[in-house]
């Protein structure tokens, strides 16, 4: 295996971020007060229409709160979004980790050790077949833990680059 491998199987096994904890559920939040900022704004925006009088700036502030309105609504929309692919990165990377430690778990009560490139050997010099085809299928589980984890962090990066940037003002 590469470098890269065993990096990635590094990557894999690494201990969820405590710094990341709850960070899905506080952009959930943000996108929440937004929305409701944008809610309470065309409330705002319903009520100022019956106490203004046509003329004296009613076109140019009802043309600026729309565009608030839709400001929010966006950012509510991105941040929703971010949230939705923070928490299936963490889920996908949970489910990939735990795939992982199970067959690591497995190799363990076989006899069988895990080198940091996540293959699984036998300390034998020369280990029966049955032996080296338990590790060759524990190795193949972690593997493909492994690129299920490489797919759920390309997959939240794709998802961070399809959020549109902010409107211009």
């Amino acid at each position: 295996m590469t470098t890269d491998d065993r990096a990635a199987y590094a990557r894999l096994l690494a201990a969820p971020s405590t710094v990341d904890a709850g960070r899905a559920e506080r952009w959930m939040r943000a996108a929440q007060a937004l929305g409701e900022a944008a809610d309470e704004l065309r409330r705002l925006h319903r009520l100022l229409a019956g106490h203004w009088r046509a003329g004296s700036g009613q076109q140019d502030t009802d043309e600026m709160v729309r565009r608030l309105v839709r400001q929010l609504d966006e950012a509510h929309d991105a941040y929703t979004r971010i949230a939705g692919a923070i928490t299936g990165r963490d889920d996908d990377l949970t489910r990939a980790r735990g795939l992982a430690l199970a067959a690591a778990a497995d190799a363990r009560l076989a006899g069988l050790v895990v080198n940091a490139e996540g293959e699984v050997a036998s300390e034998a010099v020369t280990p029966p077949m049955a032996v080296r085809a338990v590790a060759s299928r524990l190795t193949a589980r972690i593997a493909e833990a492994t690129a299920q984890a490489e797919v759920a962090e390309r997959r939240a990066s794709e998802a961070y680059a399809d959020i549109p940037p902010p409107h211009p003002r």
